[in-house]
């Protein structure tokens, strides 16, 4: 329904729903859905019952088994349909926890892996402590700087900041406010590049993507990778859209640096599953070169990452005065 539903042609967000939430702190619950989210929601809600499928295997507190994943799929979609930053960062942390117990509880029985003091644990043990330290670490610089942003702004909701924060050009706490915007980028940027994962963040997937279930190692591969990029293109690119240009050779740098040593890494691999993460790492390196391109290019301005249909003759744009030149059926033009 929501793809049958949804109008390619109308800029913006589709299907916006606005709840105040905190409004002490100008957080509201505000969900609502564009072309990139769309895909992502698409492909959550077609992957998860997939990987249920696929538990067969499960016979074990099947209840809790089933409760997590879908405590997963709650987490996952609310990453890609919120418009409030800080509860964007609840549901991206919150999605961390089912993962981790997937893992920990109904991983892999094989294998043992040494910790600190030469103690031994259980290698799915490992992998899942692995996995949230490395995401939380990346999470607490994202924490500081939405709660920076939230506190300049006055509010989280990202529609609005996209256009207020953008604009901002006052120093902040008497510190210019290149110097911080760069900071509050590089928050972002690391956070998001952990999940992605790339080069050197990526050593936390071939653990937990050894170590997980069947199931788990789908949603790992198939969407939650996908939330790092997602983060780029929501957040990083239209917030700090001179900022990603001007460091978007260093994004594209650790994207090669992805792709050549994850194919290497793929190429001596021996158990499918380790094949199948670090050709994920190589992959996902492709898709933040694309990011990198995409920011040194500075097309992302927009609030909503589209640009206003144009095409055939020329007129004036009813929503920005530009002049720009006509699409057929577009209501916001002028000769």
């Amino acid at each position: 329904m929501l793809w049958v539903s949804f109008n390619p042609n109308m800029a913006g967000f589709q299907f916006e729903q606005q709840v105040e939430w905190y409004k002490a702190l100008g957080s509201s619950f505000h969900v609502g859905v564009d072309g990139i989210s769309l895909t992502m929601v698409l492909l959550t809600t077609l992957l998860t019952p997939l990987a249920i499928l696929a538990s067969f295997s499960i016979r074990e507190r099947v209840k809790s088994y089933m409760v997590l994943f879908f405590l997963l799929e709650m987490g996952m979609l609310g990453v890609f349909m919120m418009l409030d930053l800080l509860l964007f960062f609840v549901f991206w942390e919150f999605g961390l926890v089912p993962m981790y117990f997937l893992i920990n509880q109904w991983g892999s029985e094989k294998g043992e892996r040494e910790i600190w003091g030469g103690r031994k644990v259980p290698a799915r043990v490992y992998a899942s402590i692995k996995f949230m330290i490395y995401t939380m670490a990346g999470s607490l610089g994202l924490l500081l700087a939405i709660q920076m942003i939230g506190l300049v702004s006055g509010t989280f909701d990202i529609p609005e900041l996209m256009k207020s924060w953008t604009s901002l050009n006052t120093p902040l706490f008497g510190i210019p406010i290149g110097t911080v915007k760069a900071i509050a980028f590089w928050a972002f940027a690391i956070a998001f590049a952990i999940k992605v994962p790339v080069w050197p963040f990526h050593t936390w997937l071939p653990d937990a993507h050894t170590e997980a279930p069947t199931a788990g190692s789908m949603i790992l591969a198939g969407v939650l990778l996908k939330l790092g990029a997602y983060g780029f293109l929501r957040l990083v690119l239209p917030l700090y859209p001179k900022e990603a240009m001007y460091y978007a050779g260093a994004l594209a740098f650790l994207a090669v640096m992805a792709i050549i040593f994850g194919a290497l890494a793929s190429f001596g691999q021996d158990d499918f599953k380790r094949l199948v993460a670090y050709s994920s790492v190589n992959h996902m390196g492709f898709v933040v070169l694309g990011i990198a391109a995409a920011a040194f290019a500075n097309g992302t301005t927009t609030p909503n990452l589209g640009s206003t249909p144009i095409s055939r003759s020329t007129g004036r744009c009813c929503r920005c005065s530009t002049t720009v030149s006509r699409q057929p059926g577009c209501s916001s033009w002028s000769a």
